[in-house]
């Protein structure tokens, strides 16, 4: 039987589960959002049309990955004028994040389909796109085959395969198999991520013609470091003492992670009583949990959406808004990034360099398996520190504080690191260009 069949077969055994799962994230509103989008239902004006300019499909999952996907979509706009874009997400933070970041420079934004063969057979022919772009580890069985038998090319770029991942895909490696066999090229994160995909591919890694590391195109998101007047205005805004040093704790996923974080910083305070404490959950639904979190830590949190006009300084905040931390890490004397303490979501780990872009040493949690490359790139170069529970966040915090000429260094040493890596997202709009046109772009 072939894998087409075979996935096909599990799909329909298993339709009364996936119905019951698919209901449940419609009524939890987790899928509710595009849901006609997700069956295939494009609006009207992203179909095709006879004659129109030829479209390129890129897709993303989730915030992060909009992240990263941004910069190479702004190179190949750049590089490839005469096409139209669309980009397709998965989560409604997804959405927003690309409604902020990718908006400029595409046709349309849409939720991806349902991985059913006949819902991508239906987005497929409505959008008809002469290329798909995927970002990191999708990798959606029935829309590459479908993509490949209608002629389309497709693309991974900033791949990446975890080890967790790997060893999940390993027990279905003939699917698998089949699936990249429909992945014309894949342009990936890291010489690990390459061995991975290679493996479970039945690829060989000295195929460059199919694969090859070109790096991290998160080093190349659009963080500007801000000035210090700058800074001082944003701190303002935020309610922020203006001298005091501050802790900001990012993307924290669970309550157990954000308990060591409150633990660790009232340990601080009893030497540093001016140190404040900014917290962005990853998710801002998340936001009444993280106060009720701080209250019984004996904090007194305030949330961003309800500072208001109020004269009255802030000394535990709780950033509830989109699209705001990345700049808010200015502010920070040093940061601490979540999803690394347990429990942690797929492998652990979150967008490390954010902090590091305005020259902020950055700690982070031992289970970062999803930012493995990055979380290695900083350690070494002395930029980033792993701290093993609380204590040692303790411990490492205490330290940069006490020292402000040591913290001033490595924030030095972590601009310097992101001026290195810069040109990543060129190289891959490079690569992407060279297989849709047959041309070299390195222009």
């Amino acid at each position: 039987m072939s894998a087409f069949l075979l996935y096909n077969l599990v799909l329909v055994l298993t339709s009364p589960l996936i119905a019951l799962y698919l209901l449940q994230r419609y009524l939890s509103g987790k899928s509710k959002p595009g849901w006609r989008e997700r069956w295939g239902h494009l609006p009207s004006a992203f179909h095709s049309k006879q004659g129109g300019r030829p479209r390129i499909w890129m897709h993303a999952v989730s915030a992060g990955e909009v992240v990263a996907a941004v910069p190479i979509l702004r190179e190949l706009r750049s590089r490839l004028p005469e096409y139209d874009f669309y980009f397709s997400v998965i989560t409604p933070a997804g959405y927003e994040m690309a409604e902020q970041q990718a908006k400029p420079y595409v046709e349309g934004i849409f939720y991806s389909p349902f991985d059913f063969a006949w819902v991508v057979r239906r987005v497929v022919r409505a959008l008809r796109p002469a290329l798909f772009v995927s970002l990191e580890s999708e990798i959606w069985f029935n829309l590459l085959h479908t993509l490949k038998r209608n002629g389309v090319r497709t693309v991974m770029v900033n791949g990446r395969i975890s080890e967790k991942s790997f060893r999940r895909s390993q027990k279905a490696r003939f699917l698998f198999r089949w699936a990249i066999s429909n992945i014309d090229r894949m342009l990936m994160q890291s010489a690990g991520d390459v061995e991975r995909i290679c493996e479970l591919g039945g690829v060989s890694p000295t195929d460059t013609g199919r694969v090859r590391v070109l790096g991290n195109s998160k080093f190349d998101q659009a963080v500007q470091r801000l000035t210090a007047e700058q800074v001082a205005t944003l701190k303002q805004s935020l309610k922020l003492p203006p001298n005091a040093p501050v802790l900001v704790a990012g993307s924290t996923r669970s309550p157990e992670e954000e308990e060591v974080i409150f633990s660790a910083y009232n340990t601080l305070l009893k030497e540093f009583p001016d140190l404040c404490l900014v917290v962005a959950p990853r998710q801002i639904t998340r936001a009444e949990e993280a106060s009720e979190a701080m209250l019984k830590a004996g904090l007194s949190p305030v949330r961003r959406t309800q500072l208001g006009t109020s004269p009255t300084l802030v000394r535990h905040l709780i950033l509830d808004t989109m699209g705001e931390l990345a700049n808010v890490y200015a502010v920070a004397t040093f940061a601490f990034v979540g999803n690394s303490f347990p429990p942690v979501v797929k492998g652990g780990g979150q967008n490390l360099l954010q902090p590091l872009a305005h020259g902020k040493p950055v700690l982070f949690g031992p289970q970062h398996a999803t930012i493995r490359s990055e979380a290695q790139m900083v350690t070494e170069a002395g930029v980033g520190f792993c701290v093993q529970n609380g204590e040692e966040l303790f411990e490492r915090a205490r330290n940069l504080l006490n020292d402000p000429a040591t913290c001033e260094a490595i924030g030095q040493r972590a601009l310097e690191l992101m001026e290195a890596q810069r040109g990543v997202s060129a190289r891959y709009a490079e690569q992407v260009v060279e297989l849709l046109t047959g041309r070299n772009a390195s222009a």
